[in-house]
């Protein structure tokens, strides 16, 4: 307790850490807005006849908002509570480049900072970054959470033509395993920058080896010799290609070769070794490299 309490008290001043933390939750909010007034903005085609129709360019107007308005029916039940949860948690975008920013700063800063050498003094190392690894997943945790209340309250002060959204809500099925895979999605990019940092020591580095990795793991994904090969759920253990799979559900292209227990195990190995190997690695590290 005492390491995550010094942690609390070093990071706890960071304004940076303040800002993200506070500007992510805010974003997954306003994304979630915007794309509900996308959904509901009438959409804007001109008709025009030669010689002009003034009867048959209304009547294709009429017949354009009545085709909307019946999309619209379907839809709006996927921006109401409890469905809001699993839409705004599907916006990972946000939520994946907070993880990345702290897994880098936190663990390959205190190499360019220089206080690795004091850090691991007063504990092992493998716990000390183990607690490290903890508190980045804490605050991506609580980040995530305060935009999922977000999600919860929007919904009940937004309306559809005079209409309240949460009138079109509707039980979602299988709620907790939908917003779980979604946030189970974002650990991998915990994981992975916590082992680029031990082994780069350097921010920019392990930036740089970041997004050759994720690169790397879309090219290995999208191979176009997948699907004939003795092994075509391969794309489906990738980082990239595991999350493609779960969130697409039955309707991904990977549904037909891989079930959907392959990409669940793909993803907790891709936020488990990679921990486990930074662990070992720290251990052995020269500090004074």
């Amino acid at each position: 307790m005492h390491l995550l309490a010094a942690d609390g008290v070093r990071f706890g001043r960071r304004r940076d850490l303040w800002l993200l933390g506070i500007l992510v939750p805010v974003l997954l909010g306003v994304m979630f807005v915007s794309g509900y007034n996308s959904t509901i903005t009438p959409p804007e085609q001109n008709f025009s006849f030669d010689p002009p129709d003034p009867v048959a360019e209304a009547q294709m107007r009429e017949q354009q908002l009545a085709d909307w308005r019946q999309q619209i029916a379907i839809e709006l039940p996927s921006s109401a509570f409890p469905a809001s949860l699993v839409k705004v948690a599907s916006n990972l975008a946000p939520v994946i480049l907070l993880a990345v920013y702290l897994a880098t700063s936190l663990v390959a800063g205190e190499f360019e900072w220089g206080t690795v050498r004091t850090t691991h003094l007063t504990s092992s190392r493998p716990r000390t970054l183990a607690v490290r690894v903890g508190l980045i997943v804490g605050l991506v945790a609580v980040s995530t959470a305060a935009g999922l209340l977000f999600a919860a309250v929007i919904p009940f002060f937004l309306s559809f033509e005079g209409r309240a959204l949460q009138d079109y809500a509707a039980p979602v099925p299988g709620l907790a395993p939908e917003v779980g895979i979604r946030l189970l999605a974002v650990v991998p990019f915990v994981a992975i920058p916590v082992l680029l940092a031990v082994l780069a020591r350097s921010i920019a580095l392990t930036f740089l080896l970041f997004l050759l990795f994720i690169l790397f793991d879309f090219g290995v994904t999208g191979m176009w010799f997948w699907p004939s090969s003795p092994v075509p759920w391969v794309p489906a253990t990738t980082v990239t290609g595991s999350i493609g799979r779960l969130l697409g559900g039955e309707g991904s292209s990977l549904a037909a070769v891989a079930p959907s227990w392959v990409a669940v195990i793909a993803l907790l190995a891709w936020s488990i070794v990679p921990v486990l190997a930074a662990l070992f690695r720290f251990r052995r590290l020269d500090i004074t490299e």
